[in-house]
Formats: C-alpha cells, structure tokens, sequence
C-alpha cells in the first residue's frame, strides 16, 4: 500500500489492515505452541479449539457492528446466555423447540431495541445502558423462567446440530461461523447500512448533517448486536451441550468478546474496523486461551494474561486512532 511522503509511523500503522497483523502473531503463537505444549496439535485440541472459537467469534461480530458506530454494547453476553438458558427451560418444560426459540430470539430484538432507544433517542450513556440491560437480562431469566440453574440440550434437538459433525474434518461450528462472517462482512461493505454506519462512527455530526438517519442506525446496530449474540448464546450451548448461568458467569464472555473486537482492529473511537480482523481477533484469543489451559495456569493467572492482552489493544488503538479535538467537540453536542 502506498503511503504520502511525511507520514508518521504511527499514521502508516494506522492504514494497514490490523487483521493480518494479528493473523501473523496467531501464526508465531501456534508454532510456539506446538514447539513447546504437548498436545496442542492434536485433532482432538485443534477441534475443540474451533469449536469453541466459533461462539465467542459470532458474539464478536454483533459486538463490532456497534462499536463501528461509535458505541458499545455490554449486554450481549448476557442476553446470550440468559436468553440460551431460557431456551433450554422452556424445552424442559414441554415447549416445542421451533416455538421456544422464536420466542427467545424475539426476546433477544427486543432487547436490542431497548438498548438503541435507551442510546439513541434517550442519550444514555451506552456503557451504562447495556451493562444494566445485560444483568437485567441474566437477573430477570433466573428469577422469572427458571426452575434451576442448570438445563441440559436434549439429544436430537435442532441446536445440537449447530456444532455437530464435519465436513471434511471441519467441525460444523465453523462453517456455521464461516457463514455469519461472510454474512457480517457484506453488511459492512456491501449495503449502505454498513457505510452509514461507519460514516457515523467517524463523525456523528457530519454523518447527521449529510441526512443520515444517525438515530435509526444506532438503534439498528444494538438489535443486530443483539441477533448476532442470541445465536453466539445458541452456538455455546450446541458445542458444551449445557448452559449454567449466574449473574456474574457472562464477564468472562463479555470480556473475550470486547477483547476479539478490539484486537481485530475495530477502533473503540469508531468508524474503523473489518470483519477479517475480528476473525483474526478470534483465532488469536481461542488460541491464547487453548494455551494458557493446556499449560495448566490458574484461572487468576489466565485473568492476569487476558487482562493484559485487552489493555494492550485498548492502548494500540488509543494510540494508532487518537481522538482530534473536531471529534471531541462534535462528541460534546
């Protein structure tokens, strides 16, 4: 790629596509992986590893539409899970799956719209907004729906088979998350709700005072972030066959999924980001993940590291996308 005369270091940075660079260090830690942590290259990890990928990986996508418009959306774990579990109870109970599914994806836009009228139109701050409407979300299935903490996916079910089986060795979980990347990619550069979306991240004024509908948009990106995360929800209790939830048990998805979005490319100040760098994100955390298991860490030292890996990235993007003061003032309005 060609670069003016006079650019900066970091304003050169700034223009490549983060996600093959994070590919490239996913590459450098698999081959560190193999060199030094026995079983890491066994069929049996390899599969497991994708597997589980594949759902924090749709939750990552839903995450980015938001933070493409400048947002960010802190209840998609909890609507995920909660809405996955609440699924799961229903069917215990006698519900017809087809039925109870409807009823909780619908639950799920719901929520969405919540948290885009909360946002858009009532200017909650957005980190507050979701992060209430998640809890509600995990507090609200647990006393309202559920009978016990613990449900079972019934053999057979039509979930199930969202990560059952392979094609050509390739677990299903991945071709069913292969599909919603291609789907999420052509929403952000194929359709004009893409462009809109970025043109908004990048500045909400201007986007406005060009006649596009900023508010609608916002609201639209909070209910396909919360699509994106009743299908993740759905994904995780295919590939564990079960789902347990507390109101504390969705910060460690919640965080992976923040930390893929950001690795990946997708700046928190917004308007910037692609598709192919969140599936790079997510390669690169299932695998930090597969290792810090396999080397046996506990679960605080595994804290420490994924903590430090999303400081790390929160600060690569401060860095490579400071706010101007432009910005900063349209922020103000």
């Amino acid at each position: 790629m060609e670069t003016r005369p006079g650019l900066s270091p970091r304003d050169r940075l700034a223009r490549v596509e983060q996600g093959f660079f994070v590919l490239g260090i996913t590459a450098v830690l698999c081959l560190a992986g193999a060199a030094t942590t026995e079983g890491f290259l066994d069929g049996g990890n390899v599969e497991n590893l994708l597997r589980l990928s594949a759902a924090f990986g749709i939750l990552a996508i839903g995450e980015a539409f938001v933070v493409l418009g400048k947002g960010i959306d802190l209840s998609v774990a909890g609507v995920g899970l909660g809405c996955a579990q609440a699924t799961l109870a229903f069917m215990a109970n006698g519900m017809p799956e087809g039925q109870a599914v409807a009823l909780l994806v619908g639950l799920a836009l719901l929520l969405g719209v919540v948290n885009g009228v909360l946002v858009a139109y009532l200017e909650v701050p957005a980190l507050f907004a979701t992060l209430a409407t998640g809890l509600l979300t995990i507090g609200g299935v647990d006393i309202l729906l559920l009978d016990r903490n613990f449900y079972a996916l019934p053999e057979g079910s039509v979930l199930s088979a969202l990560s059952s089986g392979s094609i050509l060795g390739v677990p299903g979980a991945i071709f069913v998350a292969g599909a919603l990347f291609l789907l999420a990619w052509f929403l952000v550069s194929g359709t004009s709700y893409g462009r809109l979306t970025r043109a908004m991240g990048d500045n909400f004024e201007t986007a406005r005072s060009s006649g596009a509908p900023v508010r609608p948009l916002q609201v639209l990106g909070y209910v396909v972030s919360a699509l994106f995360a009743v299908l993740a929800g759905y994904m995780a209790v295919s590939v564990q066959g079960s789902v347990q939830t507390t109101a504390t048990s969705f910060d460690p998805l919640l965080f992976t999924a923040l930390t893929v979005t950001v690795i990946g490319g997708v700046s928190l100040a917004g308007g910037r980001g692609t598709m192919l760098g969140v599936l790079a994100g997510t390669l690169f955390v299932g695998v930090l993940n597969n290792l810090l298991i396999l080397r046996g860490l506990s679960s605080s030292l595994q804290d420490l590291v994924r903590g430090g890996v999303l400081i790390a990235a929160i600060a690569l993007d401060a860095w490579l996308h400071p706010r101007d003061e432009e910005t900063a003032k349209a922020d103000e309005l």
